[in-house]
């Protein structure tokens, strides 16, 4: 692949080996795919499907202006997570005014893309009616799909990946031909790979090519081969494999003969293998997608049944196995991220033999508990310093404790399921995965019925569903989940789970912008934590109960209780609430006119969010971001920052999915007076550039509008005052003008009269005026009413 290809827009990996021959398929997919909508790539696994079709994607890369999306369907365990995968892949947010469906297809029918799904076979039914639904909404995309068999719908074009040329046995050997037969060339080259010294000699030419023909040319059969030629040559090879085939076709002939020459290939190769090795692949079949040596320790180790009775493999022999697995290609290894993985159709393979010897359940049983391990060992370092470490694993291992929780909960399993999900719904909840988190929480709600959860659990249970819910603003559902958390806390006498669960209901009345329910719930849950002297929930109550009242402008009331929090969250060693905090009390702050007091606490917030990989913590910040900006001395250039710090926020608010009353509202307003400060063409081109940046961008930014003031010689023309009123204080300023009364502007604003007598004392002080008049003076002489 050249340089110039990492320019395109895709996730196609870059190529670790040479890609050979398929010169006929490649032309046959170009052609299809610019005659075409939908070609599928159909035949036995191990012929070279998904290569195939990563190659002929890397070439089309210049026809489609959007790029090429692989969406590897491998690790699915359910036929629901097809679309989410799509979706998870394009980066699309969850939204709840949208299914998912209506999302993506309301995403691809503006787009000129190519998407490559492969690995369908297994969820054909769910990938089919996809496909359908897209190809008639999207007349743009173009789709190419890897599976044993056609999904079998209108407009689909067919093209079986054959085996790789061989010559042919009635014909005596063309030695001038050799490495023109595809299949002979990949023998060659990854026999030499793995063995530099490998040559083609007279002597070993024709054990080549019959290796080659017995494999029928088969990709994944050959590299094995090849490989295992390296130890035993391929004089031996030839003779083994002419005897496997024989007793393997003598087993079920129902099955394509491919799929019985790729079975024998893999077969052999494991009874080749010393019994140990063999029990640790079978048993490395359980684990979706990669995983760590210490998985595999703890997973894999235990007794098997041997030829000379019961054996067994010790956690630190694993690391013996496992290296020689990895030299047998039967287990790969990633050099950069130090992780393991099956091929797919190895890892089925070794699935039927775990079932074979009776060690499905047992294995699955080991593979939860190492799971559910890891989940329970990372909760305490979410409210710990370094976060993101624990994160970032449950990235990678999120496909296997996907796999680990839907055994548990189809096993019937409710009360260690109910653990391992509690564990990951608070990283399902700032990671945008909230809709799946949704899912795993109510299947194993509904296991409640027969197998009844613990009153330890499933209070807990309902608060995360609730809050999961509220995230999606799905209020009524919210409310529900959470009311009964609530309740449930009560019967049991739990002050903690109290204090807890009317936090979050306080939490869920902020997003609706309820500010006094939200405070009163803020104030009834810093009771109960007070009582029990839970720091955590004390400093929670406080923020949440400051946050409220920083929006509801009584910022003198919000300030030492946010000073407060904080202080406990850098106590506790807190970073995620710290940055939380930090970017509340810059918010609080900014709105009292401590602009320069404001500046660090914000970018500190803005830095530790974007570091933590915290997103749904981020929109506040970058409201204050755009806010601070608006009210910057120096315009238009604070106006422009605030123009894309609000693009930033949009972008981020559409990654969580959907607009919550606030941005439909005040962010809106806000929004608004910048586009009327830039003008429409200004603000639109402003807005676009904050859309598209990167965090590495953010940060930038942040700093930009966070850098401390400079002070500058008086100009020749004085700033006017009024342009250090913030944008309430400006609106209170216009309505006394226009002759209102005190309680009149607090109606039209829907605050009280003491707040508006506070904006009042801040617009004299700022203005240089003492009296009403004054003021009404002021704005009638700078046409403010």
């Amino acid at each position: 692949m050249t340089s110039e290809r990492f320019t395109h827009k895709h996730n196609l990996p870059a190529s670790v080996s040479s890609f050979i021959g398929r010169e006929q398929e490649l032309r046959e997919i170009r052609s299809g795919l610019h005659e075409h909508r939908l070609m599928t790539l159909t035949g036995t696994r191990g012929t070279g499907k998904t290569r195939l079709a990563l190659q002929a994607a890397a070439a089309e890369l210049d026809h489609f202006s959007d790029g090429a999306w692989l969406i590897d369907l491998a690790p699915l365990t359910a036929s629901e997570l097809v679309l989410e995968t799509i979706c998870k892949v394009l980066s699309l947010p969850e939204t709840p005014d949208l299914v998912p469906i209506e999302q993506l297809v309301a995403y691809l029918s503006v787009r000129h893309l190519l998407l490559v799904l492969d690995n369908c076979e297994h969820v054909i039914e769910e990938c089919a009616r996809i496909v359908a639904s897209l190809l008639t909404r999207c007349p743009r995309l173009t789709l190419l799909a890897t599976s044993r068999e056609p999904l079998l719908i209108n407009g689909e074009v067919v093209l079986r990946v054959p085996a790789l040329s061989l010559p042919e046995q009635s014909r005596p050997l063309d030695w001038a031909r050799f490495l023109h037969y595809d299949a002979l060339h990949l023998f060659m080259e990854r026999a030499h790979a793995a063995d530099p010294s490998f040559r083609l000699t007279d002597g070993n030419a024709e054990a080549v090519a019959e290796i080659c023909r017995h494999l029928d040319g088969l990709p994944l059969a050959l590299e094995l081969a090849a490989v295992r030629a390296c130890g035993m040559g391929v004089a031996e090879l030839s003779k083994r494999l002419d005897q496997r085939f024989h007793l393997l076709t003598k087993g079920d002939r129902t099955a394509l003969p491919r799929q019985q020459t790729l079975y024998a290939m893999i077969d052999w190769s494991y009874r080749l293998l010393p019994e140990p090795e063999q029990a640790v692949l079978r048993r490395l079949g359980i684990f979706v997608g990669a995983f760590k040596l210490e998985a595999a320790e703890s997973v894999c180790a235990g007794a098997y049944l041997g030829q000379n009775g019961r054996e067994r493999i010790m956690p630190e022999m694993i690391l013996h196995h496992l290296p020689q697995l990895v030299n047998k290609s039967l287990v790969q290894f990633n050099q950069e991220t130090g992780r393991y993985r099956l091929l797919e159709t190895i890892r089925l393979f070794s699935l039927e033999r775990l079932a074979e010897v009776g060690e499905t359940q047992s294995l699955s049983r080991q593979h939860f508990a190492w799971y559910l391990q890891l989940a329970e060992r990372g909760v305490p370092s979410l409210s710990g310093s370094k976060p993101e470490a624990w994160v970032a694993q449950v990235e990678q291992e999120h496909d296997n404790l996907r796999a680990a929780l839907d055994w548990a909960i189809e096993t019937e399993r409710s009360e260690e399921a109910a653990r391992c999900a509690l564990a990951l719904w608070r990283f399902w909840h700032t990671h945008t995965y909230q809709r799946e988190g949704l899912r795993w929480l109510e299947r194993i709600l509904m296991l409640d019925g027969d197998i009844p959860l613990s009153m330890a659990l499933r209070p807990q249970l309902l608060n995360a569903l609730g809050v999961l819910s509220h995230t999606l603003w799905q209020f009524d559902r919210a409310a529900f989940y959470h009311a009964e958390a609530l309740r449930m806390f009560r019967e049991r006498g739990d002050r903690e789970g109290q204090a807890q669960a009317l936090f979050d209901i306080g939490w869920q009345q902020f997003e609706e912008m309820k500010l006094e329910q939200a405070r009163a719930y803020a104030t009834e849950s810093l009771a109960l934590a007070q009582e029990v002297g839970d720091q955590p929930a004390i400093a929670r109550a406080l923020l949440l109960g400051a946050l409220a009242a920083t929006e509801a402008d009584q910022v003198d009331e919000a300030i030492p209780a946010l000073e407060e929090s904080l202080a406990i969250w850098q106590i506790l060693g807190d970073t995620s609430n710290m940055a939380k905090a930090m970017g509340i009390l810059a918010h609080a702050e900014e709105k009292r006119g401590n602009h320069e007091r404001a500046k660090p606490l914000l970018a500190q917030a803005v830095r530790l969010q974007v570091q933590l990989g915290d997103f749904i913590d981020l929109i506040g910040p970058l409201v204050a971001l755009g806010f601070m900006a608006m009210h910057a001395q120096v315009q238009p250039e604070g106006a422009r920052s605030a123009a894309q710090a609000f693009g930033v926020m949009t972008t981020w608010i559409a990654k969580i999915g959907g607009k919550s009353p606030w941005a439909e509202g005040p962010h809106q307003q806000a929004i608004e007076q910048v586009t009327t400060m830039l003008g429409a063409d200004t603000f639109a081109q402003a807005f676009e550039i904050g859309k598209q940046m990167t965090l590495a961008d953010l940060i930038r930014l942040t700093e930009q509008i966070t850098a401390p003031a400079v002070i500058l010689p008086s100009p020749p023309h004085p700033i006017p005052a009024h342009t250090t009123l913030t944008a309430r204080e400006l609106e209170v300023l216009r309505l006394v003008a226009t002759g209102l009364t005190n309680a009149q502007v607090a109606q039209h604003l829907s605050v009280t009269p003491r707040t508006v007598n506070a904006h009042l004392t801040a617009i004299y002080s700022k203005l240089g005026v003492s009296t009403r008049s004054g003021a009404m003076r002021y704005a009638l002489d700078h046409q403010l009413s």
